[in-house]
């Protein structure tokens, strides 16, 4: 038996890295995503208050852009009341995408809530806060509110004005309280969230440690869950957020008639997909590596270079080699744009020479973490998505 299976049927070793991974990592994460939340409910309110096209708005899109950083960095801990089901499920209300159509915010669903609130099972009286809550996921979360701020008429594929969508917000006084609705209740559960982790509040951080509770049987279920989290938003990355959306995953090229499909890729709007995926690596990165500030470190890493040093090597050069092409992209890149100028042709010029690059980096980690990492620790496979990359 390894040195790494002795510690951890000792115990001790599941109790550092969860420790360490729920109090150091978790926690600091969901407080960001707090803080940031809370920011951009106030930019929303400061813009209602005194909406004009230059100053407030432009601070209120500043906000929702830096309160979704601290969202796509969340995303790597998306277990427990993250993703439990009916009115616990917090990141979702945050962020339909992942559970595709029925969850994600469309222009639809938006526009609906603004203009015909008698035919709209939401907010068909007052639209504030506590009316938003009791709607169906599709209806906020940040999507919702990026259709608010960045476009005017629910068309993604032109550039709209800083003057127009002022004229928009301001011309409806149901949409303009949508908007403060929309980012006071981003805030209200992004806070719900953290308080649920935070031992000052339902301490979930303390039944993630032990294992215990209704959610873990056992610190090696805690463990799992963590790894399979980390490894889940990898298949998540290369799959739902670039693969399909291009058509390069085997998902979409074995089909009978392939097409790439710009509009399922996410931020459509505020064209800020890159970032997200930069962002989310960011996420996976401090769940592989810990804080480097921190004095005592319990990550992945440290077990993975206890049992292969040169496979640590090799994650660490893979999200190297992803960061810095995401950090590019994010910077003068447009993957709605570099999917669409194909007219959705599978396999078109722009995708094979701008999006595809990026995707087969996003293919190498997805492996190390999935497979190798998983084969290293002894963590079960993630549900097959029955692709063939």
């Amino acid at each position: 038996m390894s040195g790494l299976a002795l510690l951890f049927q000792s115990g001790s070793g599941y109790t550092d890295f969860l420790k360490y991974s729920g109090e150091n990592l978790i926690i600091p994460t969901l407080q960001s995503l707090q803080d940031d939340s809370a920011a951009l409910a106030t930019a929303a309110n400061t813009y209602a208050g005194s909406p004009d096209a230059g100053t407030n708005l432009n601070a209120l899109r500043a906000a929702w852009i830096q309160a979704r950083i601290s969202l796509k960095k969340t995303e790597t801990f998306y277990f427990g009341p993250a993703s439990l089901p009916s009115s616990a499920s917090y990141y979702t209300k945050l962020d339909g995408f992942e559970k595709g159509s029925s969850t994600r915010p469309l222009w639809t669903n938006v526009n609906q809530v603004i203009t015909n609130p008698g035919s709209n099972p939401c907010a068909t009286g007052t639209i504030d806060t506590s009316a938003l809550s009791l709607c169906a996921f599709k209806y906020k979360g940040f999507e919702a509110l990026e259709m608010l701020i960045f476009d005017n008429d629910g068309d993604p594929t032109t550039s709209t004005s800083l003057s127009l969508i002022n004229t928009a917000n301001t011309g409806s006084t149901r949409r303009m309280a949508y908007l403060q609705a929309l980012a006071g209740l981003i805030s209200q559960d992004a806070t719900t969230l953290y308080t649920t982790w935070s031992p000052t509040g339902s301490n979930f951080v303390k039944s993630y440690i032990a294992g215990t509770g209704t959610y873990f049987r056992s610190p090696a279920e805690s463990f799992d869950t963590y790894m399979q989290s980390v490894g889940n938003l990898a298949v998540q990355m290369e799959e739902l957020k670039l693969g399909t959306p291009a058509c390069l995953s085997n998902s979409c090229t074995s089909l009978a008639s392939p097409s790439s499909n710009a509009f399922s890729t996410e931020t459509i709007y505020s064209r800020n997909a890159y970032a997200d995926l930069y962002y989310n690596l960011s996420g996976i990165e401090l769940a592989y590596l810990g804080n480097p500030a921190d004095a005592e470190i319990h990550s992945i890493s440290t077990l993975i270079q206890a049992q292969n040093p040169s496979l640590d090597t090799d994650i660490q050069n893979a999200i190297t080699a992803l960061k810095t092409s995401l950090n590019t992209k994010k910077s003068s890149g447009d993957l709605f744009a570099e999917i669409d100028a194909d007219g959705g042709a599978a396999g078109g010029t722009s995708v094979t020479n701008n999006v595809k690059p990026v995707w087969q980096l996003a293919t190498a980690l997805k492996t190390l973490l999935t497979v190798d990492v998983f084969s290293a620790l002894g963590v079960p496979n993630l549900p097959s998505a029955n692709d063939g990359d």
